[in-house]
């Protein structure tokens, strides 16, 4: 029996789980179907256990809804799971009926872990056999392609080159992809920005912008060049008024509107972007990035740029606002191997032969 790719509750999954839940499972059907909920009886004792992004407590939410769903088909109890009960999760799950990427099953075990460790259970999921049966699933199957970099030479060619007949479309464009360049933000940061969280130095032409972080839950100021201030304040402008959220809905009127666009606008408004600076240029190669563009390009763009003009780690990481390094090693993991000991040794031969 496999899992279903719908992960919403259907009420025969909640009723066998209620089923096999009284047969002397640890937890109450109550206990376990609302672990990662605020109002979650297991955790009332730990009111910091969910402290968490929003973005996060939703994925934990639903990845559990499938594992219990799976458990509840098969009738077995979820919590404490065993890593036999694991195991064939993975495989169930990783199957031709399903199919899911490496990186969803992954995700699935780490919710699964994470709902043992709060509940002060064994975690199946550190199991030999569970690891082995991941590893084995997952050889051979295809990554998950990685975001495309937005470089600074993409970034000057849209500030440079993009035009429409919508004007305030353009100015809007041009301002959101040179701040999120220059202050790394993510999509919901970016949307998030208001006027007041913007200090411009009118000596400098530079500024800084208070970026909440809703992904660490904290706020940080981010470093915005004289080549972001400039379309910045073309925008603002443009835009007119003098307090809340930059980036703006344009109305059907042509008016620029009072509510911010939605996160999942920015991927729509880069790809845009792309697909008319190419459709425009002359040249049989295209300028822009054609495939994998998203909202993280200029994020990761940034972070390329940085790294080829050697600027070390811990100052990428505090400039992107990342707790871990592992995210911007995996960003410039090509630029990294173009500098290797390999390549610099390569070079070196080529610039200096040996007679």
């Amino acid at each position: 029996m496999t899992v279903e790719t719908d992960t919403r509750f259907e009420p025969t999954a909640v009723a066998a789980a209620v089923e096999w839940i009284a047969r002397g499972a640890v937890f109450t059907p109550e206990e376990i179907l609302s672990l990662f909920e605020s109002n979650s009886p297991l955790l009332r004792d730990n009111p910091y256990a969910l402290g968490l992004p929003q973005n996060t407590l939703r994925a934990l939410r639903s990845d559990w809804r499938v594992f219990l769903r799976f458990c509840g088909m098969n009738s077995y109890p979820p919590l404490p799971s065993t890593p036999a009960v694991v195991t064939r999760f993975i495989e169930e799950t990783s199957g031709f009926a399903l199919n899911r990427s490496v990186a969803t099953v992954e995700r699935y075990l780490t919710t699964i872990s994470r709902a043992h460790m709060l509940s002060n259970l064994p975690d199946p999921t550190r199991a030999v056999q569970v690891k082995g049966a991941f590893r084995h699933l997952s050889r051979g199957r295809a990554a998950k392609q990685p975001r495309c970099a937005l470089r600074w030479t993409h970034i000057a060619y849209a500030l440079e080159y993009l035009k429409t007949d919508n004007a305030a479309w353009d100015l809007r464009a041009k301002a959101l992809l040179a701040v999120a360049y220059s202050t790394m933000a993510r999509r919901s940061e970016m949307v998030a920005l208001t006027r007041a969280d913007v200090k411009l130095n009118p000596e400098t032409g530079d500024g800084v912008a208070i970026i909440r972080m809703t992904k660490v839950g904290r706020e940080a100021a981010r470093y915005l060049a004289p080549e972001a201030v400039s379309p910045l304040q073309a925008w603002l402008t443009h835009m007119g008024g003098d307090e809340g959220p930059i980036f703006r809905r344009l109305e059907n009127t042509g008016e620029v509107g009072k509510r911010s666009i939605q996160p999942q606008e920015v991927a729509r408004i880069i790809q845009r972007i792309g697909r008319l600076l190419n459709s425009t240029h002359a040249g049989s190669e295209p300028v822009w990035p054609v495939k994998h563009l998203a909202a993280h390009s200029t994020r990761i763009g940034a972070a390329h740029d940085m790294a080829a003009a050697g600027i070390d780690l811990t100052s990428i990481m505090h400039s992107g606002g990342w707790n871990d390094p592992k995210m911007p090693r995996y960003y410039t993991r090509e630029l990294a191997a173009r500098e290797s000991g390999m390549a610099r040794m390569m070079k070196s031969r080529k610039a200096n032969p040996q007679p």
